[in-house]
C-alpha cells in the first residue's frame, strides 16, 4: 500500500490546483455513492486517495 500511496502523491504533485480540486470533488462524489450502496471497503479506499490529494493541496496553500 505504501508504494501505491507514494504513486498517488507523485501524481498529485504533478497536478495543478484546479486539477486537484476537480479530482477531490469527483472522489468525494464517488465515495458518497459507494457509501449509499453499502460498499464501505471501496469507499474507504477512495478516502485514502482523497486524503493524499487534500494533503497535497493544503501543503501548497500554506
Amino acid at each position: 500500500m505504501e508504494g501505491r500511496t507514494r504513486a498517488i502523491g507523485d501524481a498529485a504533485d504533478a497536478m495543478t490546483d484546479e486539477e486537484l480540486e476537480t479530482a477531490i470533488a469527483a472522489l468525494h462524489a464517488r465515495e458518497r455513492e459507494l457509501l449509499v450502496a453499502a460498499d464501505s471497503e471501496a469507499a474507504f479506499d477512495l478516502m485514502g486517495t482523497k486524503f493524499v490529494l487534500l494533503s497535497t493541496l493544503e501543503g501548497r496553500r500554506r
